[in-house]
């Protein structure tokens, strides 16, 4: 699914208009409908609305869905609308809406002028209440004045039932925030109009979009389909468009041979999960290569794979050339950092460069890069790294916001033309060509050790197969988050441990399989 810009969106808006005869009024009524449908379907006993309404197209949005909540409700609901004063600028859609609603006197309108002591709006009698945002919408565009910021910090401290915003929460930008997390209304559900925005992505801004809820307003995809857009939502399309189906004659040669290799001593659990993810993602042949401490534990733990170990003990000196054929390379899982095994690394990626063979690099090899930068020369292009945000930081430096995060992602995946998987919430992949792609599933019970392990197994293993490096980072990432959204549901998010989502992994695909027939 594309995530569009803002300037898209009103391109969108436009194009309803012009091609489809359908008025910017009538696109209000849709927007305002299908939040309606979302409210009755997650609040059964609303006795209290307190509307708070811009003099713009969201504010429109506002007043036509507090229409339609007293349509529905009648006098059960208290509807209680507040337009604040922003502007002297009156929106038509917000003039209609506003005449619409004076027909109605069971709802109570009043209005906020700038410098005015704020209302109370909980008391003995209406402490129930529900909340909604229709101040700004999508379409801010400048810092907003410090009455108003105080006004919705003031909001925030209130204890409303929930706080619902309409398309994005008041005093947030849709692409680059100016108010510096101050006067934000922080929302308890944001409900958004088709597309998803960038700003639901990014761990900083978290607090004030809370759960936010995509509704369908029957835009024509006709046209959205040949927007060009540099950032994406991985949802079942993407994956009905990747998942390969097994034919009847295939064999596990047909599946690929992949080769991990990491490990030190007290860490061999690292490449015991991530052989695993391998198989379990469905890889045709593993070699391993450890310290000769994890061979023991690999043939009685993986008795699938081929073991080979280092002249070590306790960690890696060296690694061979590569003298047999595989199709995937996953590395540094576990690897440890000593001196000797980053010589070890960097020798290898230097004797390997011209094979381009697909890499995953994870972990201690990001880590080992980081202090020896010079090594990332020695790495073919295409090759995906997969670091959480402290191992890309140590990759990359630091920085301000999550803004400038992923502006960094795109410029070192740019100049170096490699994939970067960075773990999170809504894991982000950065492409060579600057697209940056947010996964949709997944939830906080994957914040485990081990983890990350399973991801690169699984990355590694789908690269085996023959995907495509992004289809494998998208494919990877997805599956490897319903398999921890499922393993959520049968034993909930606290208990979650790795090998929880490897055992779920054929659930995982057998709801691909199920997208695909539909």
């Amino acid at each position: 699914m594309k995530i569009l810009s803002l300037n898209q969106i009103k391109k969108i808006d436009q194009y309803c208009i012009d091609k489809e005869s359908i008025s910017s009024i009538e696109l209000i009524e849709r927007s305002a409908k299908s939040c309606l449908t979302w409210i009755i379907h997650n609040y059964h006993n609303l006795q209290k609305v307190i509307l708070l309404a811009g003099n713009g197209k969201n504010g429109g949005d506002g007043l036509s869905l507090a229409r339609m909540l007293y349509q529905q409700y009648g006098s059960n609901t208290v509807i209680t609308i507040y337009i604040l004063n922003i502007s002297n600028h009156f929106s038509p859609e917000f003039i209609i809406n506003k005449n619409k609603i004076l027909k109605y006197g069971g709802i109570e309108l009043k209005t906020i002028h700038e410098g005015e002591d704020f209302p109370i709006f909980l008391d003995n009698d209406n402490k129930d209440s529900l909340l909604i945002d229709a101040i700004f919408g999508i379409g801010l565009n400048r810092p907003i004045k410090k009455y108003w910021k105080s006004f919705f910090n003031y909001i925030n401290e209130n204890k409303f039932i929930s706080v619902i915003s309409i398309d994005i929460p008041s005093g947030l930008f849709m692409e680059k925030n100016q108010n510096n997390f101050e006067g934000i209304i922080k929302a308890t559900h944001t409900l958004t109009f088709q597309s998803p925005k960038l700003p639901f992505f990014l761990s900083d801004y978290a607090n004030y979009i809370g759960k936010w809820h995509l509704l369908n307003i029957g835009y024509k995809k006709s046209y959205t389909n040949e927007m060009y857009v540099n950032n994406f939502y991985i949802d079942d399309i993407f994956i009905k468009s990747i998942y390969k189906k097994r034919k009847k004659f295939s064999h596990k040669g047909n599946y690929g041979h992949g080769l991990l290799i990491g490990g030190y001593h007290g860490m061999i659990g690292s490449m015991v999960l991530s052989s695993k993810a391998s198989f379990r993602i469905g890889i045709g042949k593993l070699s391993v290569y450890v310290p000769r401490c994890g061979y023991q534990i690999l043939q009685i733990l993986i008795p699938e794979a081929i073991i080979n170990t280092d002249s070590e003990d306790k960690f890696i000196s060296n690694i061979p050339p590569i003298n047999i054929h595989v199709n995937a390379i996953g590395i540094g899982m576990g690897m440890g950092k000593k001196t000797i095994t980053a010589y070890a690394l960097e020798s290898f990626f230097l004797k390997n460069k011209k094979n381009k063979i697909p890499m995953v690099i994870d972990a201690d090899a990001i880590n080992i890069l980081s202090n020896r930068f010079k090594i990332i020369n020695f790495i073919p292009e295409k090759t995906i790294f997969t670091p959480h945000t402290k191992e890309f930081r140590r990759l990359c430096g630091p920085w301000k916001n999550d803004y400038q995060k992923l502006n960094l992602l795109k410029k070192f995946s740019k100049k170096y033309k490699i994939y970067i998987v960075l773990k999170g919430a809504h894991t982000v992949i950065s492409t060579p060509n600057g697209n940056l792609y947010f996964n949709s599933t997944g939830n906080p019970g994957m914040a485990t050790a081990g983890s990350g392990d399973v991801l690169s197994g699984i990355i590694t293993g789908l690269l085996a197969q023959g995907y495509t490096p992004k289809q494998s980072c998208i494919m990877g990432v997805y599956l490897h988050g319903l398999a921890g959204d499922i393993a959520s549901i049968e034993k909930n998010e606290e208990s979650i441990m790795a090998e929880d989502i490897i055992n779920y992994i054929g659930e995982s695909y057998q709801k691909i399989k199920m997208y695909k027939k539909e």
